[in-house]
This record gives structure tokens, C-alpha cells and sequence, in this order.
């Protein structure tokens, strides 16, 4: 069985009457679900932005760049 996915307005007239008109068909099972992008804060929805952001402009480090920051980081603060 293949899964497909729908996306329709809620409100929208024409897609209840798709969606009623599917609930008739024996063969097809309907689930409804909402995008998670759709329950998150307007805060976490600004920091994937600016994470995003930082991406297409080159703003990142290798997870070998941070663990050896956070070495040198610990090995100060031990000395001193």
C-alpha cells in the first residue's frame, strides 16, 4: 500500500466534499494530521528561520570545529 498526502484548507466547501465523497470508498483510509511546522511558537518558527538563514550564508561549524572549541574551552578553565 502506498501513502499519499493531501493538503486542504479547512472551510474550503469543495474539499469536504472531496473528503466525504473518499470516506465512501472502501479501499481508501483517511487520516488527518497537521504539519508540525503548523504547532510550533512563532518563536521556534523565527529561530528555524535564522538557522536556516545562517546555512545559506555559510554560518556553520563541523561537529569537529565545535568538540575541539569545547576542548580547548575546557582545558582553559581547568588551568586556570
Amino acid at each position: 500500500m502506498e501513502d499519499y498526502t493531501l493538503r486542504i484548507p479547512e472551510g474550503d466547501s469543495k474539499a469536504i466534499a472531496l473528503i466525504n465523497y473518499l470516506r465512501t470508498l472502501d479501499f481508501v483510509e483517511l487520516t488527518k494530521s497537521n504539519d508540525w511546522w503548523d504547532e510550533i511558537s512563532a518563536e521556534n518558527k523565527a529561530s528555524v528561520e535564522r538557522g536556516l538563514e545562517d546555512l545559506n550564508h555559510g554560518r556553520v561549524h563541523s561537529d569537529e570545529e565545535v568538540r575541539n572549541s569545547v576542548r580547548q574551552r575546557i582545558l582553559k578553565a581547568k588551568k586556570g
